[in-house]
């Protein structure tokens, strides 16, 4: 079997949905299945790789004219389109891309994974008032959607993987349920640091803090959204209690929604912010790390953090690596809270400094309540694993391959 990823770019570097195409493609290659990546040509040209294939230099109108062609020399038995606006640079002709495949001869499978979908209509300027009118009209009819047009009625398969856009999803297209899966996502760094003993210590001395220094720890892409000015200002008020605590915040600078002189800002920013209020010595902005170090670091903090403005969800590769690492994990409350998230993480509010300083502190204080979020991570973390994700994607694509039709869960 060969499949084909269509990921937008592809800088796991840089971006989540990269790291995950990355990540899943390498559990697919150990059940035997050869992958290319199609991206866009910057992208090709930063790996190097034969695997890695450039077709079009961005996602604008011109690539719905390369992509047939360049598909047809690949030759895959499945097209699978890793979508979310950001990884598009927010062009819309991906939306065309199924029917337009169509038009040119393509009659193999297409199967479409949503890693963003819900918060947002599209508006097409050229209609107008009147959209407001035919795009429920056309939802009704299953011959588009809002949110992205063309790009999930024609598709063979879709994959949600988190129950909120499943939701959305069954509501705006019913008809598309019986060709609708929700997989979910794994954790973005694997367990090399099992030696905890070892990573606690190791962990302390990389930042020349005391051996037995509790130690709290933030992994992710740096950037507005995720909450860092209030846990930073929540930081300040645990030191006032317990002056001994430290802060990790490890993660990138650069990502695809925030780079160049963007990030450089937003780090000077956030560093301002950390030595305006006298923490320079407890709290390290780590900058990109690689998944050994990161690893090590949460296998030897006492917490982990995820102060997401909006709150954290299951879609969070940053959440499940620290379940997967035992890492008891205080994080934000999102709208809508899965029952897994209220059991094996401690929330707390959003934007909230000092709800989050409660929190940490009382985690920080109390031993026995640690180590039982520990163990419901772990637990929690298991139903996470690649090589189950890659199971079920399987079962996805063999499907569509053996029905040559559209995926049909209720035959399944």
């Amino acid at each position: 079997m060969r499949v084909a990823f269509l990921p937008g770019t592809f800088r796991p570097d840089r971006c989540g949905v990269s790291h995950y195409t990355e990540r899943l493609m390498a559990e697919l290659a150990l059940c035997g299945v050869q992958c290319v990546v199609v991206t866009t040509a910057a992208a090709a040209r930063f790996h190097q790789r034969p695997e890695i294939v450039g077709a079009t230099a961005d996602w604008g109108p011109a690539m719905l004219l390369a992509l047939p062609a360049v598909l047809r020399r690949l030759d895959p038995d499945i097209l699978h389109i890793q979508h979310a606006a950001g990884s598009f640079g927010f062009r819309r002709p991906v939306f065309w891309l199924p029917p337009t495949l169509r038009l040119f001869g393509w009659r193999r499978p297409i199967a479409v994974t949503l890693h963003e979908y819900g918060w947002w209509d599209w508006q097409p300027r050229i209609l107008g008032r009147l959209w407001r009118s035919l795009g429920p009209w056309g939802e009704a009819k299953g011959l588009w959607d809002r949110e992205d047009f063309a790009l999930l009625t024609g598709a063979d398969a879709i994959i949600v993987t988190h129950d909120a856009a499943a939701r959305v999803l069954a509501s705006r297209l019913p008809q598309a349920r019986s060709r609708t899966m929700e997989v979910p996502i794994g954790p973005n760094i694997p367990v090399t640091a099992t030696d905890v003993p070892a990573a606690r210590a190791a962990l302390r001395r990389r930042y020349d803090w005391e051996p037995d220094a509790p130690v709290v720890c933030y992994f992710g892409f740096v950037h507005p959204v995720k909450g860092l000015e209030t846990l930073v200002r929540a930081f300040r008020q645990v030191l006032a209690v317990q002056p001994r605590a430290r802060l990790v915040l490890a993660g990138g600078l650069e990502s695809l929604a925030l780079h160049g002189a963007q990030a450089r800002r937003y780090h000077d920013k956030l560093q301002a912010l950390i030595d305006e209020l006298g923490l320079g010595s407890t709290v390290r902005l780590t900058g990109y790390l690689s998944q050994e170090a990161i690893s090590q670091h949460l296998a030897g903090a006492d917490l982990g953090v995820l102060p997401f403005n909006e709150g954290v969800t299951l879609k969070s590769g940053s959440l499940l690596a620290m379940w997967a690492h035992g890492l008891p994990t205080i994080a934000t409350r999102p709208p809508l809270s899965p029952p897994q998230l209220e059991w094996a993480a401690w929330l707390v509010p959003g934007r909230n400094d000092e709800a989050l300083a409660r929190g940490l502190l009382r985690l920080l204080d109390d031993g026995q309540t640690r180590r039982e979020l520990a163990q419901r991570a772990r637990e929690a973390g298991r139903q996470f694993a690649w090589s189950a994700i890659a199971e079920r994607h399987l079962a996805v694509y063999r499907q569509l391959l053996a029905s040559g039709q559209p995926l049909a869960l209720a035959e399944s």
